[in-house]
């Protein structure tokens, strides 16, 4: 909590007594020591059971949330609109239903200002109540318009929700099984993909069924690895939030999104034009609104911004632009530390420990590379986890700690043999390491070159160049090779 919303907290919490009630006490207590053990709380409040502790925080908590949604109502429209449909049902109660009616007219205008359909589909079903069982002196066309508007809402409704849950399916896939690894799996989820889509008009959609409609197809495209046709619908996506002005204060989360998949995607496929300018315009987007963003768009907006900060240092093969990403990108870490999941701040530690390899600073890399290996969940992203601990060999051998280099392949060679999946990028990588470690130090130069020449013909080849993404191990080996072998830039 802010200081300001533990300041109305507090003033909520005694607006009818002037006495201390004990939960405010307790949350006195845990607001100087968060961490403080519940014997010691107990102690402290002189409460002579666990379970009226358990009840305190319980109530605690419900009245923390109560001051945070009061405090809230102005800011975020869902709140204020269910305010006034709640007003309705207390003055419907009441036996008042004409200014029941007034109320819910007034929260009907703020669903068409902010987009909220779904509650605009109850306000009208309570209308519908009221009309029907009440004279209300309701005129012909009102009662159409009325129908009219019940018929319209609930269609588009509709359509969010079909698309919506064909997107979670998309996504659901991808988190089970990644991408696709063959032809049999694209044809099935190709003919059930479209056998989905293909019952919307994308002309006689709105702008919000339009923007579910393009990220279904971002996602059938990204889990095809089909990125070319993933970046078009991310633009489109982003291009319909431009193209209407209220939308972004609908949803900056969403809006932000589209950039990040327009971002993603236009690295994939190595489109370095596409990526700077939607950058740049992403930067824009975080530096104007930054004021009017809510915890959760700062959040995402750094990750978004600051994985493209990266993302561009690869592209380009700057890594001093890299290197000066890094302290920011650790400052925002730290800050949002409570908010960021084990994957995200994952990411992001692979990303800055192969700028440290990429910019020759091997040493400042294993802190980052070290710590992704110890993590507890080892199928989280095993893909990175896997290109880790071969990232980790390359730091290591750069360094010249070749008997580390020597002990830490025989824990590898166990974890890789234990994995789900291996890539041959990262078969071809473990055994070059092997070869290596065994060959005297004058004689290395042909493993060197015979790996090259196979990571060549591998990138080369459609089915792997995915997995040069997270380890674009050529770019290190070339220093190994002479100028004159060099195939690949």
């Amino acid at each position: 909590m802010t200081k300001a919303e533990k300041k109305a907290f507090k003033l909520y919490a005694k607006r009818s007594s002037s006495a201390e009630p004990l939960f405010i006490k307790l949350f006195d207590i845990l607001d100087n020591k968060p961490l403080s053990e519940d014997n010691y709380v107990i102690k402290a409040l002189k409460l002579n059971s666990a379970s009226k502790y358990s009840n305190l925080k319980g109530n605690l908590y419900l009245q923390i949330l109560q001051s945070l949604r009061i405090l809230k109502v102005k800011k975020l429209p869902n709140i204020n609109i269910r305010n006034h449909i709640d007003m309705s049902y207390v003055l419907y109660d009441k036996g008042l239903y004409m200014q029941a009616l007034k109320v819910l007219e007034h929260a009907k205008s703020l669903c068409h200002k902010y987009g909220t359909e779904m509650s605009l589909l109850t306000i009208l079903e309570i209308e519908k109540t009221i009309h029907s069982r009440h004279i209300t002196r309701m005129t012909p066309s009102s009662f159409n318009e009325l129908i009219s508007n019940v018929v319209e809402v609930s269609s588009s409704i509709t359509k969010r929700v079909e698309l919506s849950n064909l997107k979670m399916l998309l996504h659901r896939k991808y988190i089970s099984k990644g991408h696709l690894k063959s032809k049999t799996e694209l044809k099935e989820l190709t003919k059930f993909f479209f056998s989905q889509i293909n019952n919307y008009d994308y002309k006689k959609l709105k702008p919000y069924e339009k923007i579910y409609y393009c990220q279904c197809h971002v996602w059938y495209y990204f889990v095809i690895q089909e990125y070319k046709e993933c970046q078009t619908f991310a633009i489109k996506w982003v291009d319909i939030f431009l193209d209407n002005q209220d939308l972004p204060k609908r949803d900056y989360n969403l809006f932000l999104r589209g950039y990040h998949y327009v971002l993603t995607a236009s690295y994939n496929i190595g489109d370095k034009d596409t990526h700077d300018n939607f950058l740049i315009s992403l930067e824009a987007l975080r530096l104007s609104q930054y004021k009017k963003f809510n915890k959760n768009n700062k959040i995402y907006s750094f990750l978004y911004v600051h994985t493209g900060r990266f993302n561009k240092a690869f592209l380009d093969k700057n890594f001093e632009y890299g290197l000066d990403c890094i302290p920011k990108t650790l400052k925002r870490i730290k800050r949002y530390k409570l908010n960021l999941d084990q994957h995200k701040v994952m990411v992001l530690h692979y990303k800055i420990a192969w700028t440290y390899i990429c910019a020759l600073k091997p040493n400042k890399a294993i802190p980052y590379l070290e710590g992704i290996i110890k993590m507890q969940k080892q199928s989280l992203r095993e893909d990175i986890q896997s290109n880790t601990r071969l990232i980790h060999l390359i730091a290591l051998y750069d360094q010249s700690k070749y008997n580390t280099v020597g002990l830490c392949l025989k824990r590898y060679k166990y974890y890789f043999n234990k994995a789900k999946e291996v890539n041959k990028l990262q078969e071809l990588t473990l055994k070059y390491f092997q070869d290596l470690i065994i060959t005297p130090l004058l004689e290395r130069n042909e493993i060197h070159y015979k790996f090259y020449k196979k990571l060549i013909d591998l990138k080369n080849s459609s089915l792997n160049q995915r997995s040069f993404l997270y380890l674009d191990i050529i770019f290190w080996v070339e220093k190994f090779i002479p100028p004159t072998k060099h195939q690949f830039s």
